[in-house]
């Protein structure tokens, strides 16, 4: 057998994610993963984000789990797409220094819309953040793994409350320009490492560079292009849009990161099928 690869898709989640996840699956020498392990994997990694656990054990973890998976696949290339390995992207280039790693972003307003208004209960909900908070601060014992309660916060007790009364919405912003940030810096210092905005996914030439990346075989190069032809994941089939106070919020809060990542800021982008 060749030497086996990875890819690491690192995205906000409602990005694309699972529909990359979704062509690789169809390839047979790829063993393709959407959120492996994942609320274990967002629990530990928004605990070592909340500086709350050592890099130690974050490592240990990824060990015992990703890179065990990895290490046991019959197949050539192991792929995870995944929204929870961003708050701990800096440990897995570490780790897998030879990893290829996407940085999959998608327009913001997508994104945050998609999040508050298609999954309001499990985002930033005010209720969740204080039995997390109470969770941090040693007042209550235990608390679920449930992926509703595990997301980061500001640490920062003058921003955490400025978090909080601020309101769903705008953590829902802040959520997507952190995310970001994120990926982005820590990849940064890989070797192999691409940013691709799904918003191209029907253009030709962007996916053509991506496939190369990927290096992905000419004979399966067809299915994965045909794989994008229909949308996935889609869990409400309805597009919302800011009203004028939203988009106040998300222009001052996402607008410079949309201008970094090649986004007018006032446009609702769509893509076609």
């Amino acid at each position: 057998m060749k030497k086996k690869k990875i890819i690491f898709i690192l995205g906000s989640g409602r990005c694309g994610t699972y529909s990359f996840h979704k062509a690789f699956e169809k390839i047979k020498n790829i063993e393709s993963h959407h959120e492996f392990f994942f609320e274990p994997t967002l629990r530990l990694a928004t605990l070592y984000r909340m500086k709350k656990i050592s890099k130690d054990r974050v490592k240990s973890f990824i060990y015992e789990n990703h890179y065990n998976s990895f290490k046991n696949s019959k197949h050539e290339i192991w792929v995870n797409s995944c929204n929870a390995l961003p708050w701990i992207s800096n440990i897995l280039v570490e780790i897998f220094p030879n990893a290829k790693y996407v940085h999959l972003v998608r327009s913001g307003r997508k994104v945050v819309s998609s999040f508050y208004n298609k999954f309001n209960d499990l985002m930033y909900k005010k209720e969740n953040l204080i039995i997390l908070d109470k969770f941090l601060n040693k007042k209550i014992r235990t608390i679920s793994s449930e992926k509703k309660y595990w997301r980061p916060t500001p640490i920062d007790k003058q921003e955490y409350s400025h978090f909080i009364k601020k309101g769903q919405f705008y953590r829902n912003c802040w959520y997507w320009s952190e995310i970001n940030k994120k990926i982005e810096n820590s990849i940064a210092k890989s070797k192999n490492n691409i940013l691709f905005k799904f918003e191209n996914i029907h253009k030709k030439k962007k996916l053509d560079e991506l496939i190369s990346f990927f290096e992905i075989s000419k004979s399966n190069q067809k299915i994965f292009y045909n794989s994008f032809k229909s949308p996935a994941n889609v869990a409400i089939p309805k597009n919302f849009y800011f009203n004028k106070l939203q988009n106040k919020t998300f222009i001052k809060e996402c607008g410079n990161d949309m201008k970094k990542y090649g986004y007018n800021v006032d446009e609702d982008y769509e893509i076609i099928y």
